[in-house]
């Protein structure tokens, strides 16, 4: 370590499922006991400073050195607000700090840090993985934001530094801690675009895939809402006219068959309930067919016409013979009966 580093003790915030990055802004809640210590060590300074660290395993609640990333940033309170036995307050990224120790872990975590500057390298490569980021992010954003794009030529020129608009995407795509602290840990502005790079590649795929099946879903949607409304229309249409629909005629015909035809009473009172509920039946139900094929079953079946029985059997034995060739085992059985 160089003799003109400097080093500060600061009070240590571990926070869960994201990481801040310099430049930004990030609100905070803030009910661990130790935690809500930390915090309150900070206040008491004048420079209200602290380090936000991520944990590296969310559930853990008691931390010790090896539980935290060596790699953090140098946060300020902008503004707090107490609530219950919660602090709430947005925290300023400063800078990166490394830990270089951790000094205490009760009643509150307090490490000993120095500054990690970012890096300042350049040349094409960097430029043109830059530009590859920056279209890939225009993608992605129109796809996310249809109505209000975000202009993001206006972001990057307004960014005092490459990896501020870095930064700001990285915390924009819902990435694992694993990635946003790599993102942090980037040695190289080189390495920062490559991963950024990386993360979007993978996030556009996952993106288009989104709107393509949201189009079809879409597109589907439409054509059976055209075609309600056109059926709608039509039977408007229908009514003004005084005609039926095909489907009410054919419930009327069928009715009308039932009538006239000559079967049993229970069956009448049966085909009766199915014709109701044929009425009530969309046309374009699986149901509409199937019970308008047992309705005409009911009224094709001859139900009251009777044959003479012919107990002939020489003449029922020449008739198979003459229709079915061998099959005698078959035969035999028949005549039996």
């Amino acid at each position: 370590m160089p003799e003109n580093e400097t080093l500060q003790t600061l009070p240590v915030l571990p926070i869960k499922n994201t990481v801040l990055f310099p430049y930004l802004f990030l609100p905070l809640s803030v009910g661990r006991p130790s935690s809500v210590a930390a915090i309150e060590s900070a206040l008491a300074t004048e420079e209200k400073s602290f380090v936000v660290i991520a944990q590296r395993n969310e559930v853990q609640e008691k931390l010790t050195e090896t539980d935290i990333y060596t790699i953090g940033t140098k946060a300020i309170a902008k503004k707090m607000a107490r609530r219950d036995n919660q602090v709430e307050l947005i925290a300023q990224g400063i800078e990166r700090v490394v830990v270089v120790r951790v000094e205490q872990t009760e009643p509150f975590m307090k490490a000993v840090v120095r500054s990690l500057p970012l890096p300042d390298d350049s040349g094409p490569e960097v430029e043109a993985l830059m530009r590859a980021v920056l279209d890939q992010a225009t993608r992605a954003l129109e796809l996310t934001h249809p109505e209000s794009p975000i202009n993001m030529q206006q972001l990057v020129a307004e960014a005092a530094n490459p990896l501020q608009w870095a930064y700001l995407l990285g915390s924009m795509m819902s990435l694992s801690v694993p990635k946003e602290q790599a993102l942090l840990e980037a040695p190289t502005r080189l390495e920062a675009f490559r991963l950024l790079h990386g993360y979007l590649t993978h996030e556009l795929q996952v993106l288009e895939l989104r709107h393509q099946i949201a189009s079809q879903a879409q597109s589907e949607m439409s054509k059976e809402q055209r075609e309600y409304m056109l059926r709608q229309q039509m039977r408007a249409i229908q009514q003004e006219l005084g005609e039926q629909s095909p489907e009410k005629a054919e419930v009327e015909l069928l009715r009308q068959r039932l009538q006239e035809a000559d079967i049993p009473d229970e069956v009448r009172k049966e085909a009766q309930r199915e014709l109701a509920r044929l009425e009530r039946t969309p046309a374009a139900a699986p149901d509409y067919q199937l019970t308008r094929t047992y309705l005409e079953l009911v009224l094709e079946f001859p139900w009251r016409k009777q044959t003479e029985d012919v107990l002939d059997l020489a003449r029922a034995r020449q008739v198979l013979d003459e229709d079915h060739y061998d099959l005698e085992e078959v035969k035999e059985r028949i005549l039996e009966h």
